[in-house]
């Protein structure tokens, strides 16, 4: 059986690392690093991170590459969950377009780009990295942040090195929050509670005044 035989074995995975590849295909190093290398440019394969797969043949026949992209910005970081504008925006807490999918890491900040689009990675500390929920999408489940936790991450990592705010600094961040309901707020409130950080904890007052 030939090479290109043995990789549509592989088009049925989500994913998969040069390990699994190597399974798969009976070449040595050397050989599988030229022979990723042509899949690549050629679109067999695409390359999501280094060392990082999907198969061509895969996204082709999905049908809705939405809920594939949320799946896999919770693969390219581990752990992580979508969250920040990316979220934000499906709830039209914020105006502008966001063409990105923006992520909260327990790990450094990070940026992939790849044929599918740009994954952005914002780190948080470990007593933060809480407020998620996971959904089921077709066959993927994948960590979303809600909408509370959403905005506070969001205005967290945007004030982290700022000392003080008002009233007009929120304003100038130009959020919709009339969808919020009081246990949306709430929920907001005990993450702000759980920085023990006295300027977040006036965060509540500043936005829901």
């Amino acid at each position: 059986m030939n090479q290109v035989q043995n990789l549509k074995k592989l088009s049925r995975l989500s994913y998969f690392d040069k390990n699994t590849l190597a399974q798969f295909i009976e070449l040595s190093d050397n050989s599988l690093y030229a022979a990723i290398n042509r899949w690549v440019k050629n679109g067999k394969i695409i390359q999501l991170k280094k060392g990082f797969y999907v198969t061509g043949d895969y996204l082709d026949k999905m049908p809705e590459k939405e809920k594939y992209l949320e799946f896999i910005a919770n693969k390219l970081k581990f752990p992580s969950y979508l969250s920040l504008e990316y979220v934000l925006q499906k709830y039209s807490v914020l105006s502008e377009s966001i063409f990105s999918l923006t992520s909260v890491t327990l790990k450094s900040k990070r940026v992939f780009r790849n044929k599918l689009g740009v994954f952005i990675y914002r780190g948080i500390s470990k007593n933060l990295f809480l407020g998620y929920t996971i959904k089921k999408k077709n066959e993927f489940e994948i960590k979303e942040a809600t909408k509370a936790k959403a905005l506070f991450d969001y205005l967290y990592l945007k004030l982290f090195r700022v000392r003080v705010f008002n009233k007009e600094k929120m304003d100038s961040f130009r959020l919709n929050l009339f969808g919020f309901t009081p246990k949306d707020k709430k929920e907001f409130i005990d993450y702000c509670r759980l920085t023990k950080i006295k300027k977040y904890q006036i965060l509540p007052r500043l936005l829901f005044k």
